[in-house]
């Protein structure tokens, strides 16, 4: 039980929150509710295997910072979590071969997708110089692992089309947004592991500028992209939730940039409200599409 909630951590738009799955069901046109089921299946059992390998090479890091859970405390399970993250990387591309509409590029995309997430964790064989130590091999994971793990999941409702890069477009840089934030907390334990990480070369403000920037970047293809007719003009009503960007914009500008607790309202509220317009987004597009 301990290593399914490790496998679920940290949480995201992917595993345990069904969120990605959702979205493209709604914007793929296809209502097989079973097809739902399977992606959700496959973002389950992937991301799973993903976090668990992640958290298996994180080890010696996760100490430092102080960070508590049932790898550091019972060694001996190490070996289960190893096994297991292999089965359930194996058990992701048997749902592909099984159940994707376009098994060719979908079994090539994700084993892209599993070679730079082995290789952006592995301690074993790549060492120090495993992608996630140096930040532009950190970026450069995310930048080439978001679009074609999109693309993957898409697969499985429907062939690879216009909407389906439009997609993977915009959740490139909504995905990257968080990347550029999440190890804000860990610099102090990355630096003393030796790590380049972007939150060890970069400033919280720094960081949390770029995030910024990424989310307008977000906003911005799923405006275009809505103009152009490329996804359903209705997803424009998304954009609502931009106000909520630019009211943190505000607040963060008000404190210069200046990472601290006075920002973290501002903060919750980002999170919250870009959550939420890919919830919306697949909700207004739940009717027929164009």
């Amino acid at each position: 039980m301990e290593l399914v909630k490790l496998s679920a951590t940290p949480p995201s738009i992917v595993y345990p929150l069904p969120v990605l799955a959702f979205l493209l069901f709604s914007l793929s046109g296809n209502r097989d509710i079973f097809g739902l089921l399977v992606a959700i299946a496959f973002n389950f059992t992937s991301q799973a295997g993903i976090n668990l390998w992640n958290h298996l090479n994180d080890v010696e890091e996760d100490r430092l910072a102080g960070k508590v859970n049932v790898l550091i405390e019972h060694p001996e399970t190490r070996v289960v979590a190893i096994i297991l993250s292999f089965l359930l990387y194996a058990l992701s591309f048997f749902i592909l071969y099984l159940f994707s509409r376009d098994r060719k590029f979908a079994l090539a995309a994700f084993f892209v997708v599993s070679i730079l997430t082995l290789a952006y964790s592995d301690r074993s064989a790549l060492g120090k110089r495993r992608l996630k130590n140096y930040y532009l091999t950190e970026v450069f994971t995310y930048v080439v692992s978001v679009p074609l793990y999109t693309l993957t999941v898409w697969t499985i409702y429907s062939s690879i089309n216009s909407r389906a890069f439009a997609v993977a477009l915009f959740m490139t840089p909504f995905a990257l947004s968080g990347t550029f934030l999440k190890d804000i907390k860990d610099a102090s334990s990355d630096e003393k592991a030796g790590l380049r990480t972007l939150a060890v070369v970069f400033s919280p403000s720094a960081l949390l500028k770029v995030s910024v920037a990424l989310l307008w970047c977000y906003y911005f293809l799923l405006a275009l992209f809505s103009i152009l007719g490329v996804i359903p003009e209705r997803s424009m009503i998304a954009l609502a939730f931009s106000v909520a960007l630019l009211y943190s914009n505000y607040r963060y500008a008000k404190e210069d940039w200046i990472v601290s607790g006075k920002l973290l309202k501002p903060l919750k509220i980002m999170v919250l409200s870009n959550l939420l317009s890919l919830v919306f987004l697949a909700a207004v597009n739940l009717a027929p599409l164009p």
